[in-house]
């Protein structure tokens, strides 16, 4: 196994089988580091590159990473492990899906060549969740103020006035 190269060449890493294993900080990638403020966490990303039936370029791959992000529910900081695992096959024509295993997502029309850093981003922001929240109750999230009931007024308590004061 081998550091990942800045550029993925996928046919051409996919016909040498070739399997690479690297360990990045959260700061090396650029549209992460923005939404979250572990920086200098590690990011430890696995890549398999193969041809199956034949002619389809493939790459089989894991990133384990810890995310702080910002509870939707209290604001604080929420702490996720995110292990993304993907199966992908690269093809030219739909009809090329029909022959592989389901468990495979496809990608039409890919570049021959494209960045391990995007690459490995979009694999991990599909993984976010959308409303990252604390497992458990926020403590700001439960309100311990009573409820004070209010009583309401009839609106109709004026027509019923003026009902019994013309009767008299």
């Amino acid at each position: 196994m081998q550091g990942i190269p800045a550029n993925i060449k996928l046919l051409s890493f996919a016909k040498k089988g070739l399997i690479f294993s690297q360990t990045y900080a959260v700061k090396d990638f650029p549209r992460i580091k923005n939404i979250v403020s572990n920086v200098d966490d590690k990011v430890s990303v696995k890549l398999n590159f193969y041809i199956e039936s034949g002619k389809i370029p493939c790459i089989e791959g894991s990133v384990e990473l810890e995310v702080a992000l910002d509870c939707q529910r209290c604001l604080k900081e929420v702490k996720l492990q995110l292990n993304p695992a993907f199966k992908l096959a690269f093809i030219i024509h739909e009809n090329q899906a029909e022959d592989l295993d389901p468990s495979f997502e496809t990608i039409l029309n890919a570049d021959e060549e494209f960045s391990a850093i995007e690459f490995i981003t979009d694999e991990v922001l599909i993984s976010i969740p959308m409303i990252p929240m604390h497992s458990h109750e926020c403590q700001s999230y439960k309100d311990k103020s009573p409820v004070i009931e209010q009583k309401r007024k009839n609106p109709f308590a004026v027509l019923e006035q003026l009902k019994n004061s013309t009767k008299e």
